[in-house]
C-alpha cells in the first residue's frame, strides 16, 4: 500500500497537474452543515488550523485522501476526502478573491468540479464570476446569475456557510496570503492513496463500508512511522508491529458480541486517541478536559467524512517518548488476557472491563480512563515484565477501590494521572504503608486503603484461617460496599486502632445480616427497623440532618455508613442487636425540640410512608423535605404535631375531609393543610391560624372584596395550644356563620357569589 501513497503534496500542486473531480456518487458537502454545536465547532477549528498553517505558525496535514485517476491520467477522482478537498478549494478561492487575484490562478477555476448535482457544479463555476464589493455571501447572492433555488441543494448551502466561516477568520491585519498559499511549498499538505485507474463507485462503497477510521488511522500510521522515531532503526520495527502483533491484537479487540471481526482500524484509532488524551492530560498545566477533548470526541464514528479533523501535529507531543508507547503496546498484547481475567475476578458486578470500554466504546467513563493510566503506570514500574499475578491483583484492587469511590471527570482527570504517576513502587501495599501520596482521590478512601494495606502487611494470624487480605477482599465485594468498608474497622470516632480491628469480625457478621446487594435486607426494611434503630442513637442535630430517610443502598452507603457525622452511630449499629421495642423507647437527649423529633422518627411509623423518596431533615423548621423539590410534600415534625392531632381525630370521625394526611399517622404533607368542613373550604396555616377559603381554595373569602387581603379582612381564628376538638369545631362554625351574616348585609359581587 505504501508504494501507492503520494506523501506531503499540496492542493496547488495537484490542481496544476490534474483536474480534481468529486464524483456523482458522493454525498453532499457536509462540513458546511450547521447544528449550533459540535459541527459548528469542528468547522471553526478546522478553518483556524488552515489559517495558522498559511501564516507559518504550524504545519497542517489534512490526512489521507483516497482516489483514482482516469484512463489518460488527467483527472483525479476523489473517492474519500472530498469534504476536506472542498474546504481547501473554498479557502484557495476566497483568499484569491479577497486579494483580487482570481485571474492569476486559472487552474483553480477550471480544474475543480463537483459532479454530484447540476446546482453544485453551476455554483462552483459562478464563484469565478463574482466581483468583490462587500461580504462574500452577499456578493455571491447579488450576482444576476445566482439563483436562490440553489440553496435547496445541501452542498451549495454548505459551501456558503463555509465561506462565511473562512471570511470570519480571515486575518484583518495582513494580506499577501496568496503568495504563501499558491505554492508547492504550502504548509497545508495531505497524502494521496492512489487506487487502480478508473476505480468507480463500487470501490468507494467497498472501502467506505469499513468506516471512517480507516482514513484517520492510515494517516496516523503513515505519519507516526515517518516522524515519531528516536533513531532510524525504529521505523521498520514499528511499521512491522502495526501490521503484525499489534494488528493481531486489534483484530481480536474488534470482535463484536457475536465474535465476528470488525474493522481493526477503529480499535487502533480509539486506543491511540485515548492514549494521546491520557498522556497529554498527564503533562498538561491545564487540568480541564477542554484542551484535549477533541481526541476523545473523534472516537468510533461510522461515517468517513464525519470524524473531526485533528492535525497530526497535535498528536506528536504525546509521542515524544516513542519508547514508552511502543513498550506499553508490546506489553499489553501478550498480557491482555491475564489483565482481563484478574479484572473479572476483582471488579464490582455493575462494572465493565476498562480496556474493552476504552477501545470499543465511543464514550467510556473517566473511571475506565483512570484504570488505563494506572495500568500504564504499573507496566512502567515493572519495566514491562510479564505480569506477576499477585502483584497486579493488589495494584488492580487498590485502584479499583480508589476509582469507585472518587469523583473523576474531565476537570480533574489530569490531576488524577499526575497523582498515579507519583507512585514509586509496583507493590502498592508497600507504597501505601509508607504513606504514598494519592491525595487527588477521595481522602476517606485513601486513608482506608492505607489502613487496609498496613493490616494486610502486618501478617497477623486470624482464628478462622483466612488472611486479612482474603477477608478484606470478601467484604469489599459484598453487597453495595464497592471497596469502601472502613465502617467495619474504625471506632466511634472514625479512627483506626489495634482495638478497632478487633471489632471487625462482629461488625462483619452483622453487616452481612443487615445488608444485601439490593440494600437493606427485607426483614429490616419492614417497619424501617434498621433505620429507626440507627436514629435511636442520634444525639445532636448534625446526626439528624446527615442522612436521607430512605432505605436505598445509595443512601445507606454514601450518607450513613461512610458519613463522618455518623461514625459513632454506625459503630453502635453494627456492634449491637437491632431494637425490637420501639414503643417504649426513651430518648435521653436534653434538647426538648430534638428529643421530640427523635421520638417521632423512632416511635411512630412515619418512615414507612415516605414511599422511597429521598427525604432529609431540615433543622430550622424540623421538617422532612424531598431532595431537589419544592416544599409541597414537606412533612413537619416537632412542635407542629399537637395541632395536627386535632385534625387527625376529626378525620377519623369523618367530620372533616383532608387529602394531605399520611395514612395511619398524625402527620400531614405540606406546610399548610387544606380541609373541608360542612361543605366549606379551610386552610390550617403553619402560623397556627385557620382561615375560611372560597370554593376549591381559590383564594381567601374576604369580608369585602374591595379591601386588601389583611387579617382584619379575613375570616380566621388563631389556634390555641390548649385547643380541643369541640372548641375547634365551634370556631369553624363561628367563621361560617360570620361569613353568612356578613354576606347577607353586603352587596359586593364576591359576597353575592358566595351567598
Amino acid at each position: 500500500m505504501e508504494n501507492n501513497i503520494k506523501s506531503n503534496t499540496t492542493f496547488w500542486t495537484e490542481i496544476n497537474n490534474y483536474k480534481i473531480q468529486v464524483p456523482y456518487y458522493q454525498r453532499d458537502y457536509a462540513q458546511g452543515r450547521t447544528d449550533g454545536g459540535r459541527i459548528d465547532n469542528i468547522r471553526e477549528v478546522f478553518v483556524e488550523e488552515l489559517y495558522q498553517a498559511i501564516r507559518g505558525e504550524k504545519k497542517c496535514h489534512l490526512g489521507l485522501v483516497f482516489g483514482s485517476y482516469d484512463i489518460d491520467n488527467s483527472t483525479f477522482i476523489a473517492v474519500d476526502g472530498q469534504q476536506r478537498l472542498t474546504t481547501v478549494f473554498l479557502l484557495y478561492w476566497y483568499v484569491a478573491w479577497r486579494e483580487n487575484k482570481l485571474d492569476d490562478y486559472h487552474n483553480l477555476s477550471t480544474n475543480f468540479s463537483w459532479d454530484t448535482r447540476s446546482y453544485s457544479s453551476q455554483f462552483v463555476e459562478l464563484l469565478f464570476k463574482i466581483k468583490r464589493k462587500g461580504k462574500v455571501v452577499d456578493d455571491i447572492k447579488a450576482n444576476c446569475n445566482y439563483f436562490s433555488i440553489w440553496e435547496n441543494d445541501p452542498t451549495v448551502k454548505g459551501m456558503l456557510t463555509m465561506l462565511e466561516e473562512i471570511e470570519k477568520q480571515y486575518p484583518k491585519d495582513e494580506c499577501g496570503l496568496c503568495q504563501k498559499l499558491f505554492s508547492d511549498d504550502s504548509s497545508i499538505k495531505y497524502d494521496i492513496l492512489k487506487l487502480e485507474k478508473n476505480s468507480d463507485g463500487k470501490t468507494y462503497l467497498k472501502m467506505n463500508s469499513r468506516g471512517r477510521s480507516l482514513t484517520t488511522f492510515e494517516l496516523f500510521k503513515s505519519k507516526f512511522i515517518d516522524e515519531c522515531k528516536p533513531i532510524d532503526e525504529y521505523k521498520p520495527s514499528i511499521a512491522n508491529k502495526f501490521d503484525d502483533n499489534w494488528l493481531t491484537f486489534m483484530l481480536e479487540m474488534s470482535k463484536d458480541d457475536n465474535r465476528k471481526f470488525a474493522d481493526p482500524d477503529i480499535s487502533y484509532m480509539n486506543f491511540i486517541n485515548e492514549y494521546t488524551y491520557m498522556i497529554l492530560s498527564l503533562h498538561s498545566n491545564d487540568d480541564s478536559d477542554k484542551e484535549y477533548k477533541h481526541f476523545i470526541d473523534a472516537k468510533m464514528k461510522d461515517n468517513l467524512t464525519d470524524v473531526p479533523f485533528i492535525s497530526f501535529e497535535k498528536y506528536k507531543p504525546a509521542f515524544e517518548n516513542i519508547n514508552s508507547f511502543e513498550k506499553f503496546f508490546d506489553w499489553i498484547c501478550p498480557n491482555y488476557e491475564t489483565i482481563k481475567s484478574i479484572d473479572e475476578e476483582l471488579r464490582f458486578p455493575d462494572s465493565k472491563f476498562f480496556a474493552d470500554e476504552i477501545i470499543k466504546s465511543s464514550n467510556p467513563h473517566f473511571s475506565h480512563r483512570t484504570k488505563l493510566f494506572s495500568l500504564y503506570k504499573y507496566a512502567e514500574l515493572t519495566e514491562y515484565a510479564p505480569i506477576d499475578k499477585e502483584l497486579y491483583k493488589r495494584w488492580n484492587r487498590v485502584f479499583r477501590n480508589l476509582v469507585a469511590n472518587s469523583e473523576i471527570d474531565g476537570n480533574n482527570f489530569g490531576k488524577i494521572c499526575k497523582t498515579i504517576n507519583q507512585v514509586a513502587n509496583a507493590d502498592i501495599y508497600l507504597d501505601l504503608a509508607n504513606e504514598g501520596k494519592l491525595n487527588t482521590f477521595d481522602k476517606g478512601q485513601i486513608e482506608e486503603e492505607i489502613a487496609k494495606a498496613k493490616q494486610i502487611l502486618n501478617g497477623e494470624q486470624r482464628s478462622d484461617g483466612k488472611t486479612w487480605e482474603e477477608i478484606i477482599i470478601e467484604a469489599e465485594k459484598y453487597a453495595f460496599f464497592k471497596g469502601a468498608i472502613r465502617f467495619l474497622f474504625t471506632d466511634g470516632e472514625g479512627k483506626v486502632t489495634e482495638d478497632s480491628w478487633k471489632l471487625f469480625d462482629n461488625k462483619w457478621v452483622n453487616a452481612k445480616e443487615y445488608f444485601n446487594g439490593d440494600g437493606v435486607c427485607q426483614k429490616y426494611v419492614e417497619g424501617c427497623v434498621l433505620l429507626r434503630t440507627l436514629i435511636s442513637y442520634f444525639s445532636k442535630w448534625e446526626n439528624f440532618t446527615a442522612p436521607f430517610y430512605v432505605n436505598s443502598k445509595e443512601n445507606w452507603r454514601d450518607y450513613i455508613l461512610l458519613n463522618k457525622d455518623l461514625n459513632a452511630q454506625v459503630n453502635r449499629l453494627l456492634s449491637n442487636n437491632i431494637m425490637c421495642d420501639f414503643e417504649n423507647f426513651e430518648s435521653d437527649i436534653d434538647d426538648a425540640r430534638m428529643r421530640k423529633t427523635q421520638d417521632q422518627l423512632v416511635k411512630t411509623t412515619i418512615l414507612d410512608y415516605l414511599n422511597g423518596e429521598w427525604y432529609y431533615l431540615e433543622k430550622n423548621n424540623v421538617r422532612l423535605h424531598i431532595w431537589h423539590t419544592n416544599h409541597s410534600n414537606d412533612i413537619y415534625l416537632g412542635d407542629n404535631v399537637h395541632e395536627n392531632e386535632i385534625l387527625v381525630s376529626l378525620i377519623d370521625e369523618n367530620r372533616i375531609g383532608c387529602g394531605q394526611r399520611i395514612k395511619n399517622t398524625t402527620f400531614f404533607r405540606g406546610e399548610n393543610i387544606k380541609f373541608q368542613y360542612n361543605q366549606h373550604c379551610f386552610i390550617y396555616y403553619s402560623n397556627n391560624t385557620v382561615c375560611l377559603m372560597n370554593d376549591n381554595w381559590e383564594g381567601k373569602k374576604l369580608k369585602n372584596s374591595q379591601e386588601p387581603d389583611t387579617p382584619e379582612n379575613n375570616y380566621y381564628f388563631p389556634v390555641d395550644k390548649e385547643e380541643n376538638k369541640d372548641t375547634f369545631l365551634t370556631k369553624l362554625n363561628g367563621l361560617i356563620e360570620e361569613a353568612n351574616v356578613f354576606c347577607a348585609n353586603c352587596q359586593t359581587k364576591q359576597c353575592e357569589k358566595s351567598e
